[in-house]
């Protein structure tokens, strides 16, 4: 029943974007507009300055889970990407994913991506310490890419690396080696590092919360980091050029279903694809 009631939901679709329009201005410089967000079991396939995105996401528990991935085009060509993982699952973890939107409309507009996280880190932190029910650590990684030169800027507060797609070479690799820091509520203060790496036209970035590498078989063996980007790879190269996100993404998730044996998910698992176009 699950896995018809996820393929009966799980239609890859574009939507035209939102009116969440930031005004440009001195004080908010990077003029963004939030084009999709949601912590909701969802799939959904958009378009962004130079790039083709695609999300697909399934809560472990009820409709909405703890991962919240938000998308936003920006001013002079540019996009931004955003994944977060809230400890947990569930109702709380749920509450906490809608509070890191919040945080993120806020600051949406700083452009540096470790500024942004250490922006949301503090305020989170602070509200943390000042909520009656405490907020969970959460994990980020966000992305701002320019579809001018192709290079997109990256930044991670203790979440899992994200994986690169180099299409001449047709093989994935995983990047920010260094980069782990914190998570969200952890300690105000903390201090983020950026990388940057050059997308060419048919490169991917696979972004994914911990539930995807976590997986579990049913002896109870974790799937891992390496064992996720070779199931990666595997599912792109099963696939006939050229390769369709909505599609790659719905046979990742397969191919992480079949190796629970069809159960279902332990914890909230996301899927963020990008490909530079052009």
């Amino acid at each position: 029943m699950e896995s018809e009631r996820i393929k009966n939901v799980m239609k890859g679709k574009k939507i035209e974007p939102e009116e969440f329009a930031c005004t440009t201005s001195a004080a908010r410089p990077f003029g963004c507009v939030e084009l999709w967000a949601g912590n909701e079991r969802a799939h959904r396939s958009l378009e962004l300055p130079g790039l083709e995105a695609d999300v697909i996401a399934v809560p472990s528990d009820g409709e909405s889970g703890g991962d919240l991935s938000a998308l936003f085009s920006c001013r002079d060509n540019f996009a931004r990407v955003v994944l977060a993982d809230c400890v947990g699952h569930g109702y709380v973890a749920s509450g906490v994913a809608r509070h890191v939107h919040h945080l993120l409309h806020k600051h949406q507009d700083i452009r540096n991506t470790a500024s942004l996280l250490s922006a949301l880190n503090d305020e989170f932190t602070l509200d943390s310490e000042k909520s009656k029910r405490a907020l969970r650590l959460t994990t980020v990684v966000t992305g701002t890419f320019d579809g001018m030169t192709g290079e997109f800027n990256f930044a991670y507060a203790a979440h899992p690396r994200m994986l690169l797609w180099r299409a001449r070479e047709s093989k994935f690799l995983e990047i920010g080696a260094g980069l782990e820091n914190f998570p969200l509520g952890f300690v105000t203060g903390e201090m983020y590092s950026e990388q940057s790496v050059r997308l060419h036209p048919g490169d991917m970035i696979l972004a994914f919360s911990d539930g995807a590498t976590e997986v579990r078989s049913p002896d109870d063996a974790q799937l891992t980091p390496g064992g996720f980007l070779q199931l990666a790879e595997t599912s792109v190269r099963k696939m006939p050029a050229p390769v369709r996100l909505p599609d790659f993404s719905s046979a990742l998730l397969e191919g992480l279903k079949s190796y629970r044996n069809g159960a279902d998910f332990e914890d909230d698992v996301t899927l963020l694809t990008l490909r530079r176009t052009g």
